[in-house]
């Protein structure tokens, strides 16, 4: 059986602002979400605010826990991907934690590409 990638993503809009710029609960909002989908770390969040927002990663053995954020609008990015089918877990924690007024989700199955062989002249 080939290995896939689990990918779940959300769009979130009316997030309270001090909620997506505190970039220590950012961090510890990382956490919890690569623990619920059963992601080990390989290193500790990076949190990191600037002129256009917050960017927060945990890189993590097989996959990763991203938000990128800004404050100002209320709006965040998340992106959760893994080995494992519990990926969705940790996007549901993230989401329920920055209570979102308004919420778009997507997930992608990612697996082998397909090395395309050239046509014959």
């Amino acid at each position: 059986m080939p290995l896939t990638l689990e990918h779940v993503f959300a769009d979130l809009g009316g997030v309270p602002g001090d909620r997506l710029g505190d970039t220590q609960a950012l961090a510890g909002l990382l956490l919890a979400a690569a623990n619920a989908a059963g992601l080990n770390p390989a290193h500790p969040p990076i949190v990191k605010s600037g002129p256009r927002g917050t960017t927060a990663l945990l890189v993590c053995h097989g996959g990763h826990v991203a938000l990128h954020a800004v404050p100002a609008d209320g709006l965040c990015f998340a992106d959760v991907a893994g080995l494992s089918a519990a990926v969705q877990r940790g996007l549901d924690v993230i989401i329920k934690r920055l209570g979102a007024r308004s919420l778009r989700t997507d997930a992608r199955r990612r697996g082998p590409v397909t090395t395309l062989q050239p046509e014959n002249p």
